[in-house]
Formats: C-alpha cells, structure tokens, sequence
C-alpha cells in the first residue's frame, strides 16, 4: 500500500514540477509560429509612365554625298585654286584646263551663225521673189525664141532661092559684059554696065544687112553655124559681084584691053562657080535645119516656163527658206557646243562640301577617264546599319532613332531615309541608312555609331518591375503578388512591352497597387507578409 502512494506521490512531485515549464513552452511555441506567419517580402508601387520598345543597331558614320569630279576635256592644268581640306560651295571654280583652241572654235562658230543669219534673212525676202523673177525671165526667153523661129522661117528658103537666082543673074550679066568687051562698048552697054554696078551695090548692101541679121540669131543660138557661114558665103559672093560690076563698069567706060579681057573671063568662071555652090547649098535644104533648131530652142523655153511655174505652184520658196533655217539651226546648234566645250574646261564643284581628295598639282595633265577631286558633304552624315530581314517590318521611311557616337557625350537623332529593296543573299539583312543633321561637323565618315530605333511606344502605361512576373507552370500565364492589408495575393496578368527592367501590365493590376518584387517565389495566396523595404 505504502508503496503504491509512494509511486502516486513521485508523479505529482514531477507534475507539479513539469506543469510551470510546459505553460511556458507552450506560450514560446505561439510566439514563434506567429512570427513565421509574416514572410518577409519587398514590393513596388504599380505606376504610371512611358515604355517602348526598340531595336539595337549598330554601323558606320558616312558622308550623305561622295562625289568624284572628273575634267570633261583633257588638258594641262593653267589654274588650281583648291586644296585638300578646303570648303566649297556648289558651282565654285576648281581647276582650270588650257582652252586657247576652244575659244577660237567659239568665235568661228559665231562668225558662222552669223552669215547663216543674214543668208535666212536673205532668203525670207528674196525666195519667192527670185521664182516670180525666174517665171518672167522664161516667159522673156520663149518669146524670144517664137520672135527668132518665125525669123528663120522667113529667111530660110526664100534666102536659099534668092541667093540662086543672084548668083544666076550675076553670070548672065557677067557674060554679057564679057561679050561687050569683046564687041566693044556701045552706049546701052555703058548704062547696062552702070545698071550692073548699081545692082550689084545693092545686093552687097543687103547681103551686108543679112549677115548681120544672121550673126544676131547665131548669137543667140536661133541658126546652126552651118547658116552663118551660108550667109557669109553670101556676102562673099555679093563683094566679089560688086567688084566685078564695077570693073566691068570701068571697062566699058575706059574701053577693054587683053588682060581686062582675060579679068573678065575669069570673072565668069567665079560667077559660075558662086552659082553651083547656091544651088549646092539650096538642094541641102539647109534652112529645115536652122528652122529645127529654132524649134528646139522654142520648146526648150517653154519647157524652162513650165518649170518655174511648177515652182510657183509648190511654192518652192518655202523649201528654200526651210532649208536656210535649217542651217542656221545647225550654226546655232555648233554655237552652244562650242561654248559647253570651253565651259566644260572649267571645273566646277557639282556639290558644296569639303575637298577630300586632289590628284593632280597645278601643271598636271587632266584626262576626262581620271578622277581630280573628291568632294565630301558632310553637313548630313548618314548612319549605315544592317538589319535582319525579321526585323525589316518593324522599321519605315521618317522613322525617328537615338544615335550615339563613342566619345560624343550628347545622343544624336537620326531618321530613316533609306531602305534597301533587295536583302543580301549571304548575310539575309538589308541596308538601312540613318541621316543625321552635321552642321557643327562633329560627326567623321567612319566613325562607329549605336542606333537604338524606337519600334512602339507607350506614353501611358502602368508600369512594375520586371522581376515581380511569375510564370505558372501548367498554364504558362504570367502572374504576380499583391500585398493587400499585409496579405499576399496572386494576380494573373497580361502584359504589354518590355524594356530593360520594367515591363507594361495591360490588364490585373491597378496604378497604386503594391506588386511583390522580392521573396514571391516562396509565397502562397493569403500569407500574411512582412514588407522588409519601406
């Protein structure tokens, strides 16, 4: 029994014992769970602001324009007033070449505008005029052949038979006197001799007039030569008929003699001969040809007239003063070549800029197939970058782009100016070119450049740090923790841009709201949390 209590006694000993020490265990273990309750967290304010996007681009600085100037005509160079370094405007004088040659082809070419000048000037007065004037002048020339053609038609046979019939009553008269001389002279003889001399005289006279009549139509090509000399055999024959009649006239006055006799016979055989050459000449019908021949001459006029009308009437002046303008044009035209060819031996800068290069000194010889300068303008550079063919669509024409420059503490604004058309096969990326404003010339071809191109940009966003999303594993939404109250909420959320360190919140998060940026990874929805940074 006794040992029974003994035992009850030793287990209230030690309850009594153990009872204080349990209360305190008790109240530490509350103590320590409740602190484990408040997670400790960081967090940051969801707020306001801008965002963009952009694309990172690197190149090379170049000048906007790069030009080679090449002399035109080739030459010794006579002036050179630019070096190397110097600023030019565009149409300042950079070279001379020798041009003595040039100038004078300047001053023929003048002299001969001029003359072609006057000559259309000439022309536009005088053209028609001188096809009226030519239509009066065939129209003088065809009367002048009908006047000579009815003039040989008059004179040509009956010539023929008067000249016959001269040359026979010359012979019989001849014969006669012969027989007087012979008889002795009785004093009808003496008035027939006086009648003979008077006849022959007169026939000389008008074998005179007919021969001159007949030299005038020569002249003017109305006979043939063949009648001319018939007319001069005519004459001929009248001098000698006129020199007989007056030797026989003195003859018979001074009574005859043997030689005056034998004169006489000598007479007649002339006589007769001059009769068989008339009668020669008559049987050739030699007057049908001098009547052709003035036929044709007749036709050859009318045919002239009826040319100069025909030129009238297509108005053939025209053509003519066509073809003057059309020479003075030709002067004008060799007149402007000849001055661009003593231009062009003046150089001139095609661009302003800076002369980055000269390959020839003064003296030097140009040649139109090598360069003499090379003209920079630098007062716009361009930024040449290239981009890949994926990121092509994200960039336009005008497009605005920060431009920074190693060792230029100020960024630079660029735009887009150029986009290539065709990618480069090899690399797949196509050239982009940035200008960029360069009036202080600060910027060297060369230089490298960063290009940082803002593709999207929001100017009202609510913004939180980048390191506050959360990614759920099954759905693969993005999520983050709210602390509302000091409790820990899980929000889904759809986001926008992302830039550096921030990212836009589209939808799920309110400006204002506190986002948990340190300790969420361990946290669960409905925690009470701890904010370790305010």
């Amino acid at each position: 029994m006794k040992r029974i209590w003994f035992g009850v006694l030793i287990v209230l000993g030690i309850a009594v014992l153990t009872v204080p020490r349990l209360l305190k265990t008790e109240k530490s273990t509350d103590e320590q769970a409740e602190a484990a309750v408040l997670k400790p967290v960081e967090i940051s304010k969801a707020m306001r602001g801008e965002i963009r996007a952009e694309l990172q681009l690197s190149g090379t600085i170049e000048a906007q324009s790069r030009v080679n100037v090449f002399p035109e005509i080739a030459g010794r160079l006579i002036a050179l007033p630019v070096d190397e370094g110097d600023s030019v405007q565009k149409e300042d004088i950079l070279a001379t070449v020798e041009h003595e040659e040039l100038a004078l082809a300047v001053q023929q070419a003048e002299a001969t505008l001029a003359s072609a000048d006057t000559a259309y000037s000439q022309t536009l007065q005088l053209a028609e005029v001188r096809v009226r004037s030519q239509i009066a002048q065939a129209e003088a020339q065809l009367n002048s052949a009908l006047i000579s053609l009815e003039q040989v038609k008059a004179l040509a046979e009956l010539r023929s038979v008067t000249q016959i019939e001269q040359a026979e009553a010359g012979l019989q008269s001849l014969v006669a006197n012969l027989e007087k001389i012979k008889n002795g002279a009785r004093a009808e003889d003496r008035r027939q001799a006086e009648a003979s001399y008077n006849q022959a005289k007169a026939n000389l006279d008008n074998a005179e007039s007919n021969h001159a009549r007949m030299a005038q139509l020569f002249q003017n090509g109305a006979i043939s030569e063949q009648s001319l000399e018939s007319a001069k055999t005519q004459l001929d024959v009248a001098i000698a008929q006129y020199n007989i009649a007056r030797e026989q006239r003195q003859l018979i006055n001074n009574g005859s003699r043997v030689e005056d006799i034998q004169a006489m016979e000598a007479q007649v055989e002339q006589a007769s001969a001059s009769l068989r050459l008339a009668r020669a000449q008559a049987e050739t019908r030699s007057w049908e040809k001098d009547i052709a021949l003035a036929q044709s001459q007749v036709e050859t006029a009318r045919a002239a007239l009826t040319s100069s009308h025909a030129l009238e009437t297509s108005k053939s002046w025209e053509a003519e003063i066509t073809a003057s303008k059309t020479a003075r044009t030709q002067a004008q035209v060799a007149l402007k070549l000849a001055k661009k060819r003593l231009k062009d031996a003046t150089i001139y800068a095609p661009i302003s800029g800076i002369i980055s290069q000269r390959n020839l000194d003064f003296g030097g010889m140009a040649t139109p197939t090598a360069p003499l300068f090379e003209i920079v303008n630098i007062d716009t550079v361009k930024a040449t970058v290239d981009v890949i063919e994926s990121q092509l669509n994200q960039l336009s024409l005008n497009q605005q782009a920060v431009v920074e420059i190693d060792g230029i503490a100020a960024p630079l604004t660029g735009t887009v100016a150029f986009i290539s058309p065709t990618l480069q096969a090899a690399r797949r990326t196509a050239t982009v070119e940035f200008h960029i404003d360069n009036a202080d010339s600060i910027l060297k071809p060369g230089m490298f450049a960063n290009v940082t191109v803002p593709i999207e940009v929001h100017t009202d966003a609510i913004l939180i740090p980048r390191a506050a999303l959360l990614e759920d594993a099954a759905t693969k939404q993005q999520e983050v923790f709210i602390v509302e109250n000091g409790v820990s909420q899980r929000r889904i959320v759809q986001i926008g841009l992302l830039r550096e360190g921030q990212v836009e919140v589209l939808s799920g998060i309110a400006e204002g709201e506190a986002v948990v940026t340190a300790g969420q990874h361990s946290l669960k929805a409905g925690e009470s949390v701890a904010v370790v940074n305010q």
